[in-house]
């Protein structure tokens, strides 16, 4: 019995019931204390989740205040009490996964285009655009250099410097913003030791 609960230590725990991560539970991070908490302990239903702007759990709602939505866009001042047809989703939620799992979608034999390494030139951009994914199996014929698979992200910052700043977006909320090389890099490599 102690070795289990031992190895039960080891697992991450979330939310108020400080239970284990779920799959099938919807979940939302907390923007001040950055913990994971299910809707249904906190009152967050799945498809309100897309319309807050800044969420904060019961604990950090004391000195955080409430959680925001966002700004409505398109907003009218007189509402006519009709339920939009299509309802935002939250990317990655059980929800979003049902739909996009019911949903067809051609074959990628379909829509990617496949080239020769020296086919892909300025002229054939110029002639045909880039309106579908191309595939270019081997990378011979290119004209380009591609770099070993031991360079890795840490790599880029001791060649660029890592002062430099560059463009990046938040994925979960869809938003840009610059950050210094140095930066990039310590969030690439906390989120990676995650995931392990």
């Amino acid at each position: 019995a102690a070795g289990g609960a031992l190895n039960m230590a080891t697992v991450p725990v979330y939310c108020i019931c400080r239970l284990p991560y779920d799959v099938t539970r919807f979940m939302i991070e907390c923007d001040a204390c950055k913990d994971w908490f299910h809707g249904s302990c906190v009152g967050v239903e799945e498809d309100e989740a897309p319309d807050i702007d800044i969420y904060h759990c019961p604990i950090c709602e004391k000195t955080h205040g409430k959680s925001t939505l966002k700004k409505k866009r398109n907003w009218h001042k007189h509402d006519t009490g009709q339920i939009p047809e299509v309802k935002p989703v939250q990317n990655g939620s059980q929800i979003f996964i049902k739909e996009l799992r019911s949903r067809t979608f051609p074959s990628a034999e379909e829509v990617v285009v496949k080239l020769n390494g020296n086919q892909l030139t300025v002229e054939y951009m110029e002639e045909t655009g880039f309106t579908e994914p191309i595939l270019i199996p081997k990378k011979d014929g290119l004209g380009i250099g591609v770099p070993a698979p031991t360079f890795y992200v840490s790599d880029v910052e001791n060649y660029v410097g890592p002062e430099r700043v560059v463009d990046v977006t938040d994925v979960t909320k869809q938003k840009e913003c610059k950050m210094k090389l140095k930066e990039f890099v310590n969030y690439y490599y906390s989120t990676r030791s995650e995931e392990h």
